[in-house]
């Protein structure tokens, strides 16, 4: 009577025990003793218990593990959680049928997409969503809108690549747009095709007058509606800016009296410019200065030095000389000295009869200097006679043009008198003949 009344209050103290807890431990869930060994389990969730009857497996209860008192031990019941003493098994996939999601087709996984219970092997509806399988383009994701934006017959919400454009979602600046390119001019969060706002200036593209340049101001100088920062003609003069040169201002017929290749519209001073040498240009309110410009030439060919100041018409006197030549030259300058009254803009011109000339006879590196004397007062200082001198570098190529004169190379001395003795002895046989 005793060991009965131990028994029962056993029983009781275990069903609070297994009430208290979502499952008991089991090594087929974790690791931690058998809840009814006597004393209680590693876990905790033991009852206690002292009851030492043999199971129908042989085994005693302290030592059994039972989670839905069925009589079959945890490891081996099919339906672990549901009683099911017969151990039914009506579709073979090792699931009891009191517990199988889908009791009727064999789903050992008990794949449940949607947690309805109803496995997916036998759910109309896999993933929830309203939507019967058969018609949905996402079977195993809830997708009630059943977009497809590359309209390959699969949803968007279970495609990799949901714009077909050979990039999958997660790599893609532009998931729902294809663009194999993945162009992004910002750069930022999107590419091109799809961001709202491709040059980051944060510029709406919509409302944006440069959709490629960040162009905050959204400057637009001629009002054409291209902003000034992506405009190929900013001034609207007709003139693109690639040439202009007055790019902020209209000026079509891009006068440029100075030459410095600054239109004079926005020009803020003037120096006249000559063959493109900014860094000594002449500008008219400086003291006076002569200018003659480094040219090139051939041996043999006649050069006229040009000759330049910042004054324009102011008559001058001038002189050239040659302060540097290669060996061997004997090249001089014609007209060296002479005057001159007449310049346009500020290059003088030489009178008839007293044009400068130069010929050079060998090729090499030659220097010219000019002087230059006022033969009045400036114009501009009122100071009299006033100088200013400057050396030209004059480069030229070719061959000797010196003639016969000159001593063939590579005979040297003892070469030419050789030659000279043997004409002398050619001379003297046809007299004696």
């Amino acid at each position: 009577m005793t060991q009965v009344l131990v028994s029962v209050l056993a029983i009781v103290a275990f069903a609070n025990n297994a009430s208290a807890q979502s499952y008991e431990c089991d090594d087929r869930y974790q690791e931690c003793g058998t809840p009814e060994q006597s004393g209680g389990g590693g876990c905790g969730c033991g009852g206690g218990s002292i009851l030492v009857n043999n199971t129908d497996l042989g085994d005693t209860y302290q030592y059994a593990d039972d989670y839905d008192d069925d009589g079959i031990e945890d490891p081996y019941d099919n339906c672990v959680f549901g009683s099911n003493i017969d151990q039914a098994d009506d579709d073979g996939d090792g699931i009891g049928s009191v517990c199988d999601n889908c009791a009727s087709t064999t789903n050992a996984l008990q794949e449940d997409a949607d947690g309805d219970f109803m496995g997916d092997v036998c759910d109309a509806d896999i993933d929830g969503d309203t939507l019967a399988n058969a018609g949905d383009i996402c079977e195993y994701v809830p997708d009630p809108l059943q977009k497809d934006t590359d309209f390959d017959g699969l949803g968007d919400a279970c495609d990799e690549d949901m714009d077909n454009d050979g990039v999958v979602n997660l790599d893609d600046n532009c998931p729902l747009v294809a663009n194999p390119d993945q162009l992004d001019s910002d750069p930022g969060t999107w590419g091109n095709a799809c961001d709202d706002d491709d040059d980051g200036d944060a510029i709406r593209n919509t409302y944006d007058n440069c959709l490629s340049v960040a162009n905050y101001d959204q400057a637009d100088l001629d009002a054409n509606g291209i902003g000034d920062a992506c405009d190929a003609d900013i001034d609207g003069d007709l003139v693109v800016n690639a040439v202009d040169n007055c790019q902020l201002m209209a000026n079509a017929d891009q006068t440029d009296l100075d030459r410095d290749t600054v239109g004079d519209l926005c020009d803020d001073r003037f120096c006249f410019v000559v063959d493109g040498d900014v860094d000594n240009c002449l500008d008219p309110t400086d003291a006076f200065t002569a200018y003659a410009p480094d040219m090139t030439g051939k041996t043999g060919d006649e050069i006229r030095p040009r000759l330049f100041t910042n004054r324009e018409n102011q008559p001058v006197r001038y002189t050239w000389e040659v302060v540097q030549a290669p060996r061997h030259s004997h090249a001089t300058i014609q007209n060296p000295i002479g005057s001159a009254s007449v310049s346009s803009p500020y290059e003088y011109h030489y009178l008839a009869d007293e044009s400068v000339a130069f010929t050079p006879d060998v090729a090499g590196t030659y220097t010219l200097k000019v002087t230059v004397e006022q033969v009045w007062s400036d114009e501009v200082t009122g100071e009299p006679g006033l100088v200013s001198e400057d050396t030209m570098s004059f480069e030229v190529e070719g061959d000797s043009t010196r003639g016969c004169s000159a001593v063939p190379f590579g005979l040297g001395l003892s070469g030419t008198l050789s030659v000279i003795g043997m004409s002398v002895g050619l001379v003297a046989l046809r007299r004696r003949e």
